[in-house]
């Protein structure tokens, strides 16, 4: 049921994008379906008017749904910048230059926790929670991985 909602909320927002008046509309649907109501068409006829409308130059956008805020790459600094951010900068530059695949905050803190493992047999679970000697060895860690990238 949701995605008949979804599909018909779809086409009713190509027809106001597209500026199509009512009777150009409702000859679309006839033209396509055979009917002239997208409230009696079943989900496989409203498939096929979306796709009528997105021929005629209809290009679907990415909802801004509050149930599915935007990701932060990181979570923002407080206060002055210290090593963790400079290893969170690090990281993004990494991933945005397609050395990493995935530079959310999730994948550093698992390269952390591996890296830390390495160095005394138990992981720091989270970035932030890193000591002043672990920070500097991960930050020197991700430095080295750029540089072998870079030549």
């Amino acid at each position: 049921m949701q995605q008949r909602i979804r599909l018909i909320q779809l086409i009713h927002v190509g027809k106001r994008e597209l500026q199509l008046d009512d009777d150009t509309y409702r000859a679309l649907l006839k033209r396509e379906t055979g009917s002239d109501s997208c409230k009696v068409m079943r989900v496989d006829e409203l498939d096929k008017v979306l796709s009528a409308i997105e021929r005629q130059g209809f290009k679907r956008k990415k909802s801004n749904n509050p149930k599915q805020p935007k990701k932060r790459l990181s979570p923002k600094t407080q206060g002055k910048p210290d090593v963790i951010s400079k290893i969170r900068a690090l990281w993004i530059t990494m991933a945005k230059e397609g050395i990493i695949r995935d530079g959310s905050e999730t994948a550093l803190d698992a390269y952390v926790r591996r890296m830390t493992k390495r160095q005394n047999g138990k992981g720091v679970d989270h970035i932030a929670w890193c000591d002043d000697e672990q920070a500097f060895r991960v930050i020197e860690a991700l430095k080295q991985w750029l540089n072998r990238m870079k030549s």
